[in-house]
């Protein structure tokens, strides 16, 4: 019995990781012609982009379809992330997601506002089961929007596995993207791996255009272990977008060396991006190069081959060549002659290298106890043996080396010795830029903060009270012919933590848009006019002040 249900298991897994893809199932989610604004899997500041980014013309409230029939299996609703957003799922096994939308439909609209005046929460996460909002296929499901994290109206689109939440590549459904165009190559780096298959920074090869599909580099000088970076972008047709590109192909004298592309992942892999990536030249220079080899802790699963991308140049002559595509199979080769011999190259010299006093084995847990900080590092944090400069100050706490990232969460407790109201742990990147980290405090009067961010941490003041000031009225003013109530709320010190609106003593739900620091209510169903009305708004920030203001307005 114990074997059946271990094969049963396997079995299971087995299937799971395949994927059925059915073509044509998914229509258009919007009535316009697809133009791309994001590809899928795309390098981003910390993840990899999990779906596509379809234009709306500049401008919000398109109307947004369901691709299948299915059923609503949960809304999410947040100030920053996907804002506004839906997820389907559906017969066939995937759900589709649908984000920074304006609103919802009519139907949806009403049901999860139910919910926010229960909870009294504009920020909701809500799953819900089969059988409460059923939807149509090509059925409008909300208006496309610029909700939360969005810095420009868009239509994020996904399409995942129901069972494990494994993003995939629509483009792999087959939807109508017009697409002639190559990917372009911008540069092509090598690199020197030492026995240890550790590098410095790359030197750029020179390359010369042949025709639109092909490039050659200058004949390359090398021998011992080396590796390959590059970058580079794509465009669709009818767009100037400088997207992500599908596929990456290496060969070495004609055999495949490495290949990889961007048909599905874990959203646990997202943050193995930095493997994927020239990291520290990212840091230095913001450019990201794609490593054609894999790293130490490059364990992604977008691999065709377990092969690690590295060459050894053994013969006198070799050729190594660079194919990268896109989905439907646009092409672009770079070819490198390389030739056995010592480097001519000059590799540049790293500037940028910091001081540090603490080397850290990567094996291995650590806590650092000082007179008033303590810093705990968990094993397996970074992907190896780094080194740290680590300053304890009486007022500060310095941890830096901006070059390394990290995978897991380090803990910082800094003793908050003032002890006067409106105090918090603030923190300053490598760059200069500060921001707040934390207001928690434990019972020995230790700031707590748990973060994947190196810097300084020191203790910092907020005495100031947010803003609030009315935006679309004035005080006592009329507003029967207005459909919004509008505020604009700021703190420009530690930020804004929560807000609360009555009107007539009853609860209102305001959306908050931070990227215009406006808090606004379209009038509906939930609002009791008085003729006379009342507004009470209270808002706090992150250390506990809080500003409230009272307004009167009529209103037929």
């Amino acid at each position: 019995m114990k074997k059946k249900s271990l094969l049963f298991l396997f079995l299971s897994l087995y299937l799971n990781s395949q994927t059925n893809i059915q073509e044509n199932y998914f229509s258009n989610p919007l009535d316009i012609e697809l133009i791309l604004n994001g590809n899928f899997g795309e390098p981003r500041p910390s993840h990899f982009h999990s779906g596509l980014d379809f234009k709306t013309k500049f401008k919000e409230g398109l109307n947004v379809y369901s691709s299948a029939e299915g059923y609503v299996s949960r809304i999410s609703i947040k100030h920053g992330g996907f804002g506004k957003a839906l997820y389907i799922s559906h017969p066939n096994g995937y759900t589709t997601v649908y984000a920074h939308l304006k609103n919802f439909n009519e139907e949806i609209e009403s049901y999860i506002k139910k919910l926010q005046y229960k909870k009294q929460s504009y920020q909701i996460e809500h799953y819900l089961k089969e059988n409460i909002l059923k939807v149509k296929k090509n059925k409008i499901i909300g208006k496309s929007g610029n909700t939360g994290s969005s810095f420009g109206p868009h239509l994020h689109f996904e399409i995942r596995k129901t069972l494990n939440q494994k993003a995939l590549n629509p483009k792999l459904f087959n939807f109508e993207i017009k697409d002639s165009r190559r990917p372009n190559i911008s540069s092509v780096f090598v690199y020197k791996i030492d026995s240890l298959n550790n590098f410095k920074t790359p030197a750029k090869l020179k390359l010369e255009k042949i025709n639109d599909s092909l490039y050659i580099s200058d004949t390359l000088k090398a021998k011992g272990k080396i590796g390959f970076g590059i970058t580079g972008f794509d465009r669709q047709d009818l767009a100037l977008n400088k997207n992500g590109i599908y596929s990456y192909t290496a060969f070495y004298n004609n055999k495949k060396n490495i290949e990889f592309k961007f048909d599905e992942f874990f959203f646990q892999e997202s943050s193995k991006i930095k493997t994927l990536i020239d990291y520290n030249y990212y840091i230095k220079n913001k450019v990201r190069i794609i490593k054609l080899f894999k790293d130490k802790g490059n364990d992604l699963s977008i691999y065709s081959q377990n092969h690690s991308g590295y060459i050894d140049i053994k013969d006198i002559k070799s050729e190594y060549m660079i194919q990268v595509s896109d989905i439907l199979g646009n092409k672009t080769k770079i070819k490198i002659p390389i030739l056995k011999e010592s480097f001519e190259l000059k590799f540049p010299i790293d500037k940028n290298i910091i001081s540090s006093n603490k080397k850290i084995n990567n094996n291995l847990n650590y806590d650092f106890n000082f007179e008033n900080s303590r810093i705990q590092i968990p094993k397996n944090t970074f992907l190896n043996d780094i080194n740290l400069n680590i300053q304890p100050y009486k007022d500060s706490i310095k941890i830096e080396n901006p070059y390394v990232p990290l995978f897991k969460n380090i803990k910082i407790n800094f003793l908050n010795k003032r002890n006067t109201k409106g105090d918090y742990l603030a923190y300053k990147n490598f760059d200069g830029v500060e921001s707040f980290a934390s207001s928690k405090l434990d019972d020995k009067n230790f700031f707590i903060v748990k973060t994947k961010s190196l810097g300084t941490y020191y203790i910092k003041s907020d005495s100031i009270s947010p803003l609030i000031k009315a935006y679309n009225f004035k005080n006592g003013d009329w507003m029967s012919k207005k459909e919004f109530l509008k505020f604009k709320i700021l703190d420009k010190e530690s930020g804004i933590k929560s807000y609360e609106v009555k009107i007539n003593g009853k609860w209102i739900l305001f959306e908050y848009e931070y990227k215009k620091d406006e808090l606004f209510y379209k009038f509906d169903s939930y609002f009791t006019n008085k003729k006379e009305n009342k507004i009470e708004i209270t808002v706090e920030d992150m250390v506990g002040n809080k500003t409230k203001k009272s307004y009167t307005f009529f209103k037929n």
